[in-house]
């Protein structure tokens, strides 16, 4: 599945390296960029459905907050009426809730083609000369387990990085929300790990999108509200 879906991204990845006369790693970043370009208008519907469904459940945390206030002294009476709203709310909740899940779903076949072409060592059954190239003396299919000398370097800046973003991932996605808890925090950190595990050419395009990610969700939020 995964060999069926890289055959695109590949094809396309070699003929804008071919127009535009850039360098593997360059084009990779160009490619994601361009994807993603593409598939904005299904992030903007996603930041819109996530909106709706921050803004239902302020409005239920809320009305819950009355009810308490109201009944505060008839905890029977309190806790059927808190369980009746939430059953009252929950069919509106689960239709923003699918709704923001959609753009996700779209876009993963997209993802997981750009990253079977940038990781998978063959493409329909030859070798994928994507992973042949260099990144700054670095070739594009190394492991960080295989590195050597000045190759450490290139692989301690892309870690680096990724910790960075995911740092400000983690703060954008958090602005206005309760402080989730420790072990939540430590999820954003996980693309560190996979960068950690990934050929160069993978961990290129990772860095690239995730860090669209985190402009284009701090941009929607001022654009969008």
């Amino acid at each position: 599945m995964f060999d069926v879906l890289a055959v695109p991204a590949h094809a396309l990845i070699l003929a804008l390296t071919a127009l535009l006369h850039t360098p593997i790693a360059l084009t990779i970043v160009l490619t994601t960029i361009l994807v993603r370009l593409l598939l904005l208008p299904l992030g903007i519907d996603q930041h819109r459905a996530q909106v709706r469904t921050e803004q239902r459940r302020a409005s239920l945390a809320e009305r819950a907050e009355q009810l308490k206030k109201r009944f505060h002294r008839n905890p029977e009476r309190l806790k059927a009426e808190v369980n009746a709203l939430h059953l009252a709310e929950a069919p509106a909740l689960a239709r923003h809730t699918a709704r923001g899940c959609l753009p996700v779903l779209a876009q993963m076949p997209v993802f997981t083609a750009l990253y079977a072409a940038f990781a998978a060592p063959t493409v329909a059954g030859t070798a994928n000369i994507l992973l042949s190239e260099t990144f700054l003396g670095v070739p594009l299919g190394m492991h960080l387990a295989a590195a050597t000398g000045p190759q450490l370097a290139v692989f301690a800046a892309a870690l680096a990085l990724a910790a960075a973003i995911c740092l400000m991932s983690s703060k954008a996605l958090a602005a206005g929300r309760p402080a989730p808890p420790r072990w939540m925090k430590l999820i954003h950190y996980t693309p560190v790990l996979s960068v950690a595990f990934l050929p160069l050419a993978a961990s290129v395009y990772l860095v690239t999108s995730m860090a669209w990610t985190v402009a284009q969700t701090v941009a929607l939020r001022q654009w969008l509200g």
